[in-house]
């Protein structure tokens, strides 16, 4: 009896220890890296810091535009993209280029690029733009 309850501890302690790990909090930032244009796609690049390597669909890059050319009232429209990694940097963070699709988006318009984990934005990936 006392194996088996130093078994279950020690297994019990090595959930206890990865759930940190797994769970820690996510950094980044997003940027545009190209202009912004009514009708067409620009590229995204997307820097996630604190988590390595990105798991697949983990991550959500979201688009959320306002066609009235004011970041107020609902949005107008929304496109989520999964993040599909998985992708690891040696150098301390993981970066992709994404496709962010602007075929029904107005010039005119205003739009927030940002990223998601779960249902929580993370933090410092919010970029806000116009649309030309």
């Amino acid at each position: 009896m006392r194996k088996v309850l130093v078994v279950l501890g020690a297994v019990l302690a090595l959930l206890v220890g990865a759930v940190p790990a797994a769970a820690g909090p996510a950094g980044g930032s997003t940027t545009l890296l190209g202009p912004a244009v009514g009708g067409q796609e620009v590229e995204v690049g997307v820097a996630i810091t604190g988590v390595y390597p990105v798991v697949a669909y983990e991550f959500v890059l979201e688009n959320r535009c306002w066609f009235g050319g004011r970041f107020s009232g609902p949005v107008d429209s929304v496109e989520r993209y999964p993040l599909l990694g998985p992708w690891f940097d040696a150098s301390g963070g993981s970066y992709s280029e994404e496709t962010v699709s602007l075929t029904d988006v107005p010039s005119g318009a205003v739009c927030k690029v940002a990223v998601s984990r779960g249902s929580s934005p993370v933090k410092g990936t919010t970029t806000p733009y116009a649309v030309g």
